[in-house]
């Protein structure tokens, strides 16, 4: 009995062995609720091979069959439907995120930023790749958050396989866009208007710049001092819209990085950082009743992905001429530092600067790119004249609903926003 023990023991080790060891294709073409997925990287095989062989490590976020049942009623759809090969590139290349992250490791209550394999620059312009934040909720529940605010379920985790782990989700994930693109999925229209009504070249630098975190105030505490704004030089406008922008070339300040040090304030110690803005002046993040401040203003909802980095939405504006302004936890509001009224009514300002249509998902490119797939598996782009991959056939179910041939022509994949809802 024992020997017979013994024997099973070491079969299901080698067993497991084997299993740990099957590749990612062999993952694929094993899982039947991934067939769909196996299909579309088939058919971009440089893409396909650069992510199972990726340096270091791969965690794939792999969208499964009912993923692909909804894909025509989500703002990805018009990559497909426009067989825009470039863009479903960086598509593929957004859903595998560098290294090895089982799902232990998405824990502690906060978001986890994970650098991905797009790091092609005319998309994603973030130092060592564009991100997916990553959180567990209650029950043992594991969401993706990705460009628009798009949440993704994880329906099977620690998928292993060779040469990383592989998480199901239930929704695609969606790279993250330019600020005036990204701002109506959370409701946010008078600063990016505002940014508009400004100087082109700050809109342009807001939309291009690399690692960037905006602090963008909502639409009530820019209503909320309307008069203001008409006494304001174009200087001291731009001036003001500059101090909500923090620049980087290396880090873009996501949540779970904002606070670094300590200050004291009313003899307690907070956690607090400065930040340096585009302005010049200094901004004082703080933590301090489980809620991060910028200067006076609570920072009310955190992390929305933008192509060039994150913005945070605050609920007051604030004021480079009063960089002390402390912050206060017990304000129902930020506590406004600006004098001024309010517009009658439920208008908001700046919103006529808005444009009427939404722009192409990657308004960030001005032209088609063309990629290289570099030997770390990181999209390039060059200067020929078109993709490693060839043509494409469609995939089996795919092909019924989104059909793939190469060649596809320019950057449409529009950015419908209102049809998120079906997410």
């Amino acid at each position: 009995m024992r020997l017979l023990e013994i024997a099973l023991a070491t079969c299901s080790l080698f067993t497991a062995v084997a299993v740990a060891q099957q590749d990612l294709p062999g993952l694929l073409s094993s899982n039947k609720n991934l067939s769909e997925f196996e299909s579309l990287l088939q058919q971009f095989p440089n893409v396909y091979k650069n992510i199972s062989s990726a340096q270091g490590g791969v965690t794939v976020f792999a969208p499964s069959n009912a993923a692909f049942d909804k894909l025509n009623y989500t703002v990805l759809a018009p990559a497909f439907t426009s067989e825009n090969v470039d863009v479903i590139h960086e598509l593929l290349y957004y859903h595998a995120a560098q290294g090895v992250h089982a799902s232990n490791s998405f824990g502690g209550g906060q978001f986890h930023f994970l650098p991905t394999m797009q790091t092609n620059q005319s998309y994603a312009n973030v130092t060592g790749g564009q991100v997916i934040s990553v959180v567990e909720q209650a029950g043992n529940h594991f969401v993706a958050v990705s460009g628009l605010a798009v949440r993704s379920s994880m329906t099977e985790t620690d998928i292993q396989f060779s040469n990383g782990v592989l998480h199901i989700i239930d929704t695609f994930l969606v790279p993250p866009l330019s600020i005036i693109d990204s701002s109506p999925s959370v409701n946010l229209s008078s600063f990016p208007g505002a940014l508009l009504s400004g100087p082109p070249i700050l809109t342009n630098y807001t939309e291009t710049a690399e690692d960037l975190t905006i602090f963008a105030p909502d639409n009530e505490a820019l209503r909320a001092i309307t008069s203001a704004f008409s006494s304001l030089t174009v200087q001291d406008f731009t001036a003001l819209l500059e101090y909500h922008i923090v620049p980087s070339n290396t880090t873009v300040f996501y949540s779970s990085n904002l606070p670094n040090g300590e200050v004291m304030q009313n003899g307690s110690v907070y956690n607090s950082s400065i930040l340096t803005t585009l302005q010049g002046g200094n901004l004082t993040i703080t933590f301090i009743d489980n809620s991060l401040f910028v200067n006076q203003a609570r920072i009310v909802q955190q992390d929305l992905l933008l192509a060039n980095g994150v913005l945070h939405i605050i609920d007051a504006v604030l004021d480079p001429n009063a960089t002390a302004a402390p912050a206060n936890p017990d304000a129902p509001m930020g506590g406004q530092v600006i004098a001024g009224t309010a517009l009658s009514g439920d208008s908001l300002p700046f919103t006529t600067a808005l444009p009427s249509t939404t722009s192409d998902l990657f308004s960030l490119v001005t032209a088609t790119p063309t990629m290289t797939n570099s030997s770390d598996g990181s999209a390039a782009t060059d200067g020929s004249a078109a993709t490693t991959d060839g043509p494409l056939s469609s995939s089996k179910g795919l092909g019924e609903r989104v059909q793939l041939q190469a060649g596809g022509t320019g950057l449409v994949l529009g950015a419908m926003i209102w049809v998120l809802g079906f997410l």
